[in-house]
């Protein structure tokens, strides 16, 4: 009987110290997230609101939203500091203060723009007045930009393809890069903070120092990878190994 009682309460024991470490996991876990809150924007209007955060690291938070045709986002603020690029593009409108101010304009794949702070009381809205769904990638930088870090990145450049200049202000350069069928960038060198946006996907492969990292690896539009300085002595170059052209945005970090 003693016995019997003492594995009982030993059992409890057990129990108690899982349920307690099993507490303290979700605490701690909670307590180490990070509150991206301040750097998202939320859509009141649609299904999906909050979107896809899809990229998040010390610099930037990326989030992905999705405009239906004939859906309007709803009344919403902005927190500054950011752009954004299409990844499907189409037909605008859009509403400040309550009234209209402009009405079908419309932005194409892989077009880009800035959007400073827009507090809620502006009543600011915008709607998709197209048949077809537009794809939105915001790109919110996380930190003013001090006096000694604006204006040091540098362009992209790559030996075999001109990169085209589509935005540049005080905090990003973004450059469009097309690789037609069997072209390649050539090799380069990494440089600055940069995140990739595919705009139109496809095939490809990569090289670093003229070896293969991979080979005809398959990316498709809104797929990010953020770029990290490397070393000076490396090279690396990317390859269009499909049949269609491959239409990517380079967003350098100032």
């Amino acid at each position: 009987m003693l016995l019997r009682n003492y594995l009982e309460i030993s059992k409890k024991n057990k129990l108690a110290f899982i349920f307690i470490l099993l507490v303290n996991f979700l605490f701690a876990s909670n307590s180490n997230s990070e509150n991206l809150s301040k750097y998202l924007l939320n859509y009141p209007n649609l299904d999906d609101p909050d979107g896809e955060v899809i990229f998040n690291n010390e610099y930037a938070v990326l989030q992905k939203l999705v405009v239906g045709p004939g859906e309007w986002e709803g009344v919403h603020s902005h927190p500054g500091n950011q752009i954004y690029v299409h990844i499907k593009g189409g037909y605008w409108s859009g509403r400040m203060h309550g009234e209209l101010e402009y009405e079908k304009e419309f932005s194409p794949d892989g077009s880009v723009g800035w959007m400073g702070a827009i507090p809620i009381e502006d009543r600011h809205d915008s709607g998709n007045s197209g048949d077809t769904p537009i794809e939105l990638i915001y790109v919110t930088l996380k930190q003013d930009a001090s006096e000694e870090e604006e204006g040091c990145a540098e362009l992209q450049t790559y030996p075999y393809v001109n990169l085209e200049l589509l935005f540049d202000n005080h905090r990003f350069f973004v450059q469009k890069v097309m690789l037609n069928p069997g072209e390649w960038e050539g090799a380069h060198l990494q440089t600055g903070r940069r995140i990739s946006i595919v705009i139109k996907g496809g095939l490809i492969s990569s090289k670093r120092n003229g070896e293969y990292l991979f080979r005809e690896r398959k990316i498709s539009p809104g797929d990010v990878e953020w770029i990290e300085s490397e070393s000076p002595n490396d090279t690396f170059e990317r390859g269009n190994e499909s049949e269609e052209t491959i239409e990517y945005v380079l967003v350098t970090i100032k």
